[in-house]
């Protein structure tokens, strides 16, 4: 394999945002390694029924690349996939990324201050600075289900769809209620002759109000200052779920009012209704958002079991209250294996400084300064790591302070030829110690209810505690002089 100054993991949403801001700081030797066969990431992976964003499209979106075509207030899956291609092709990214390679270890040279990585096929390359923008909504995680290697039926994840299955004479279980059992209920209610929803416990759905955008609207959005407004407008609605997230009682209450309408436009059964109402406050869990899941719900040939799945038989899926349902297919709609692969394999081992991993570390304390260097572990760098999100905004805002960030380090690194940038544990431990005394007053951390959000010692380890505006100030004040620099 051909070296290059940076080499970067992963071409999706942040893996071609870093290749982009690297171009716009002036930085153009670097490598972009995918295991896909096109870049995407998540909008590649994912192709289940019914998938949009949550998240209005002109917010999800590179604030310096707006796409004033989108077709809908949010936006396909289809559609997001095409707009990080067409972006990644701007700024010729395409032919800088390696697609169908998968790197498998990754290990630090404390002479010569280079990352060495070794692919599955036995191939290296030597980078002076790495980055792992990987993401963490590409490989599908099913549950150990008592039985569940002896069901007779078809059996798959949301995350990797049969579409050469037909449903229409099928019992089809849905196991799981959240982000993406939203999108795929209303789809295979249409789809199968019937339907049970396993429910462990319920999310508070938000409605999406999509709709397509009218030929006018578009034309204005190309003109600018319309396109501006609606990113503005959009916005300072997510500032709401920020307030929840800080447990404020008027936001709480807000959102509540918002879900209980969504629930009683489409459900007049008492029972379902009852069933489907979190007893959490909003902003416990992730928020999720649906115009038609609880109208699939309220359809006839539905049905709810609001409990968790205990076993599997052959043929039949047995709930916690001990009600069992013979189903033809079962499709799992159980979330995401962070730090894995599709297939299941660990993900990108890296060795650091004394020959330390990366998994073992994080494993023993899970921080970062800043979500980006881990001491131990120098000119390595992840977009949006442990405690680098902003939990009210879209990623896409999240990812553009992260990769400005790295962008300028590396910069910075090629400029005056520095040997190695690195955090120190002392500031690491200090930023952690901050921002965790003040995660520990917010909604994830309330107790309420069980998230992924949370780790087992009590720290939140996704998301920045405070706004992506105070995010992005104190970040774009950290320069060299806050960080570990050694020379040559």
């Amino acid at each position: 394999m051909k070296d290059a100054t940076i080499g970067i993991v992963g071409a999706g949403i942040s893996g071609v945002l870093m290749g982009m801001q690297l171009c716009r700081a002036g930085v153009d030797d670097f490598v972009i390694y995918e295991r896909a066969s096109d870049v995407g990431g998540t909008w590649f992976f994912n192709t289940y029924p019914g998938l949009h964003c949550d998240v209005p499209s002109h917010l999800y979106s590179y604030t310096f690349e707006p796409n004033p075509d989108w077709s809908t207030v949010h936006a396909s899956r289809a559609e997001i996939q095409a707009y990080v291609r067409a972006c990644a092709q701007k700024y010729d990214l395409i032919s800088r990324t390696r697609f169908e390679t998968t790197l498998e270890a990754a290990r630090y040279d404390e002479a010569e201050g280079t990352w060495t990585v070794e692919t599955s096929t036995g191939e290296h390359a030597t980078h002076r600075l790495l980055v792992s923008a990987t993401g963490g909504l590409t490989a599908p995680r099913i549950p150990r289900i008592e039985g569940r290697e002896t069901f007779g039926g078809l059996a798959w994840h949301a995350g990797e769809w049969r579409h050469d299955v037909d449903l229409s004479q099928s019992h089809v279980a849905v196991i799981g209620t959240a982000a993406s059992a939203v999108q795929v209920v209303p789809e295979v209610a249409d789809r199968a002759r019937r339907v049970t929803v396993f429910q462990r416990s319920p999310n508070w759905v938000m409605p999406r109000r999509n709709r397509p955008y009218t030929d006018a609207e578009r034309d204005a959005f190309r003109e600018g200052p319309a396109q501006r407004r609606t990113w503005r407008k959009q916005y300072r609605r997510t500032l709401t779920n920020y307030r929840a997230f800080q447990r404020k009682p008027d936001a709480i209450e807000k959102l509540r009012e918002i879900g209980i309408r969504n629930i009683r436009r489409a459900i007049d059964d008492p029972a379902l209704e009852a069933a489907v109402t979190p007893d959490y406050d909003p902003g416990c869990k992730r928020l999720v958002v649906s115009d038609e899941y609880y109208p699939a719900l309220a359809q006839s040939h539905v049905d709810l079991v609001p409990h968790g799945v205990t076993a599997i038989d052959n043929g039949a899926v047995t709930a916690a209250d001990g009600t069992r349902v013979p189903v033809d297919v079962i499709v799992y709609c159980t979330g995401y294996r962070l730090g894995g692969r599709v297939d299941g394999s660990p993900a990108l081992q890296v060795v650091g400084r004394g020959g330390k991993t990366l998994r073992d570390t994080q494993a023993a304390r899970p921080e970062a300064f800043r979500g980006a260097l881990t001491p131990g572990f120098p000119n390595f760098f992840s977009v949006c790591g442990i405690n680098g999100v902003a939990g009210h905004a879209p990623y896409f805002l999240s990812a553009e302070v992260s990769t400005e960030f790295v962008a300028e380090r590396a910069a910075e690194l090629v400029r005056d030829n520095l040997k190695s940038i690195e955090a120190s544990p002392e500031s690491t431990r200090r930023f952690n110690d901050e921002i965790q005394a003040e995660l520990q007053t917010m909604s994830w951390a309330s107790g309420q209810c069980t998230n992924f959000y949370v780790d087992r010692s009590g720290r939140v380890v996704s998301y920045f505690p405070g706004s992506l505006g105070r995010m992005r100030r104190e970040v774009r004040a950290l320069g060299l002089e806050d960080l570990v620099v050694e020379t040559f």
